[in-house]
């Protein structure tokens, strides 16, 4: 796809690309405006992006003249899953040490993934095949970008044989897109993190079967 003489491209996620796939992320969110101060936004963003890479086998970016309009990240049960990062934990730690408390605090904030995580995971089983962050700016929305992103990951879990993937979403944000793209809706679940991130919608899990 090619619009006005813009040279695109997709490509496998290179560690130079972090910063722009952290400012995207929390553009999508809006995170520098819902947590405050900006050393509870620096750590939100590493902890939401970062944290997304590492539990990823699977990461591509599409680039457009040199600028990351979009990436996704997902895993796929059926291949090599990603080793720790040992050097990601340490940097949580190491940011956790200048967070203040102010809205929502870190106390709040750790309760309500805590929360996230276990209401989440009584509906998707541990290590499924999954689409764990997923972004397009939102100038480049529309235009297919992130169908071709979705489609890439689609087909790398079909060759290896993947009975289905999920996505968590909120009713509120890109259900509309994932039922577009053939994924059903699974089920809603309670999730304190929505609240945080979202000001209110329905956390939910959409299923794509072969």
């Amino acid at each position: 796809m090619k619009e006005n003489n813009i040279k695109e491209l997709y490509r496998e996620y290179k560690n130079t690309d972090y910063k722009q796939c952290e400012k995207l992320v929390a553009k999508a969110w809006s995170f520098d405006i819902v947590f405050n101060p900006k050393s509870l936004s620096s750590f939100a963003k590493l902890l939401y992006t970062k944290g997304s890479i590492t539990s990823s086998n699977y990461r591509r970016v599409v680039e457009m003249d040199g600028e990351i309009v979009g990436f996704i990240f997902g895993l796929n049960e059926n291949v090599k899953k990603p080793k720790k990062d040992i050097f990601f934990i340490l940097q949580i730690l190491w940011k956790l040490l200048f967070v203040r408390y102010i809205k929502p605090d870190k106390k709040s904030l750790f309760e309500a993934i805590s929360t996230h995580e276990k209401n989440k995971n009584q509906i998707v089983r541990n290590e499924q095949s999954e689409i764990i962050l997923f972004v397009i700016d939102e100038k480049y929305q529309n235009k297919g970008y992130g169908r071709n992103l979705w489609i890439g990951f689609r087909n790398f879990c079909i060759e290896s044989n993947v009975a289905s993937i999920v996505v968590e979403t909120n009713k509120l944000g890109a259900s509309a897109f994932y039922e577009k793209i053939g994924f059903t809706h699974l089920e809603n679940f309670v999730s304190p993190l929505h609240e945080f991130i979202t000001k209110g919608g329905q956390a939910c899990i959409y299923e794509f079967k072969y």
